[in-house]
């Protein structure tokens, strides 16, 4: 069954007044008054209140349109930039970004709205008057609440660093929310996780639940960015240690085979067939799939619209305006407008047959870097291949619109043609966790442990999966190995920023210098940061305390 929108309507509206800060409003008298204690009567209700948190949960992490048009998949980083000729709407010139950055309140705002929701449904799941059918249903709401709620908070800590740790429903204003440290943060994030652990299914009939293997990937995760901020090699054991529960458990495997809905078509490969649609969850046979989003054309048919996914139009190159080469059609990606584009990095650096000969993932069936002339206005060049000085050509004056398809991010069978739709969307489900990533988080502290030998061997089971004929050494890996590992593999999966501002230092400058794909990207990065600056509205409302700014947003 899929989890569609539920609107929880009475209770984002009580979440809403908890959060006003209008004295007067505050002395009104109503009739009535919902709270968390009188809101819910049953099981039932507060599960809907839980759909809310997933959905919003999918809305930040998914939804191109919202959030800067990528900003949390890496638009702005090392693996994807912005074209320059929508400069003026994007995440890639930092003259444009500081605390006053619309997108970056919306993205902070937005992790303390699942917080709120998910502290409503907590205490709504804890408290007296709501019957559960069982006590063992009500553990396991709580421990999905508590699940957002640390998956959030992690967040929080990675891209901003030390916040407030809000863990019950607000009943007033305040202006006097304390900043807790990085540290502080991770191990609340921790210690929710790993209080739920045995309240959450191994696997599940509902895909796009929270499992166990989820929190203990998070687990990892947060192990790992503490000690990183901490330099605790035993936060390095306990990422170790949760990861390998994920990976040794039992539960989930690389798939190395043909598998799903396509695998009879000839030409393709298994990392192909991961990203159709009827393959993504674990239900559909597909063992490496922990956890994921639900997306369904029948569900934005009933009303849900963040249940597609907007990549063949933000992610997608304009072909088109290649002369010779027309159309929205599949043959071209779909209907797409480049919002963001690959940097040098993830276009042609990670793919060098030095390091990656033989690699499936950066072969033509998954990046299609040939183009082929479709305009019937051009018969003498019709069916032929369009020659690189002609990309360029097209690429000069669009200022990186050009580029080549990533079918991860496409399809060559759109629906909803006939219902309206314009081979913008797709509506197939996406990874919110996938072993691979678990892995590579092993790898990862294996490696800042000093144990590179771990690490390699680690490396190579995702490097083996992809067919690469060149596998790691002990010698070859650092961070920047990882993180170009993690760019073959999870582009457009991870939340790029997370990733690499939780590396502290300035290993996310220093990498967004190297890989920029334009002048103004190096020559606006003047400065060097690794938390995203704290939005300056979140600054003047604790007006009763003090909060410093992010180091290097002071300018």
């Amino acid at each position: 069954m899929k989890i569609i929108n539920i609107k929880v309507f009475v209770l984002v509206s009580l979440l809403t007044l908890m959060g006003c800060n209008d004295d007067e409003f505050l002395k009104e008298d109503p009739k009535t008054f919902y709270t968390t204690d009188n809101i819910f009567s049953s099981g039932t209700q507060v599960d809907q209140s839980l759909i809310t948190i997933y959905n919003a949960d999918r809305r930040l992490r998914t939804g191109n349109n919202t959030f800067g048009r990528g900003v949390p998949q890496g638009k702005g980083t090392d693996t994807f930039v912005t074209p320059g000729f929508r400069r003026g709407d994007n995440f890639s010139d930092y003259s444009n970004i500081n605390p006053d950055d619309s997108r970056i309140s919306a993205m902070f705002n937005e992790h303390y709205r699942i917080i709120s929701y998910a502290n409503a449904t907590l205490s709504a799941a804890e408290g007296e008057g709501v019957n559960f059918e069982s006590e063992s249903i009500r553990a396991n709401v709580v421990a999905q609440a508590k699940f957002f709620r640390a998956r959030t908070y992690g967040s929080l800590a990675q891209l901003w660093g030390g916040v407030s740790i809000v863990s019950e429903v607000a009943s007033e204003p305040r202006f006097d929310y304390v900043r807790s440290t990085r540290a502080e943060v991770y191990q609340f994030a921790i210690d929710d996780l790993e209080a739920i652990l045995s309240d959450l299914p191994e696997t599940t009939d509902q895909p796009g639940r929270v499992v166990k293997g989820a929190a203990q990937h998070l687990l990892s995760e947060f192990y790992l960015s503490l000690g990183i901020e901490t330099s605790n090699n035993a936060a390095y054991d306990q990422a170790i240690k949760y990861a390998s529960d994920v990976i040794d458990g039992g539960t989930y495997s690389l798939m190395t085979s043909r598998f799903g809905t396509r695998m009879d078509e000839p030409g393709k490969d298994v990392y192909w067939d991961l990203f159709r649609l009827g393959n993504i969850n674990y239900a559909d046979g597909n063992t490496e799939s922990v956890w994921t989003y639900q997306n369904d054309f029948g569900a934005v048919l009933a009303g849900d619209g963040d249940a597609k996914l907007e990549h063949p139009r933000y992610w997608m190159p304009v072909w088109r305006r290649i002369t010779g080469v027309t159309g929205v059609a599949e043959d071209v990606g779909g209907r797409g407008v480049a919002y963001f584009a690959p940097t040098p990095l993830t276009e042609t650096i990670i793919w060098d047959p030095s390091i990656s000969d033989g690699d499936i993932r950066g072969s033509e069936t998954n990046i299609r870097r040939t183009v082929i002339y479709n305009d019937p206005s051009f018969p003498d060049l019709l069916g032929g291949v369009v020659p690189q000085s002609e990309l360029d050509i097209a690429n000069a004056g669009l200022d990186g619109s050009i580029y080549p398809i990533y079918e991860k991010f496409t399809t060559n069978m759109f629906e909803g043609l006939e219902e309206g739709q314009n081979r913008s969307n797709i509506f197939r489900d996406r990874y919110a966790i996938r072993l691979p990533e678990t892995i590579l988080l092993r790898a990862e502290a294996h490696h800042r442990k000093g144990d590179n030998l771990s690490a390699a061997i680690d490396l190579n089971m995702i490097r083996s999966r992809a067919q690469c004929t060149v596998l790691a050494t002990a010698g070859d890996v650092d961070i920047d190995y990882i993180l170009d590992e993690r760019a073959r593999e999870l582009l457009g999966e991870e939340m790029r920023w997370n990733t690499l501002l939780r590396m502290g230092g300035t290993v996310a400058v220093d990498r967004i210098r190297t890989y920029a794909k334009h002048d103004w990207t190096t020559t606006s990065l003047t400065f060097d940061f690794n938390l995203f600056p704290i939005p300056q509205g979140v600054i003047d409302r604790n007006k009763d305390v003090v909060w410093e700014q992010n180091p290097g947003w002071n300018r």
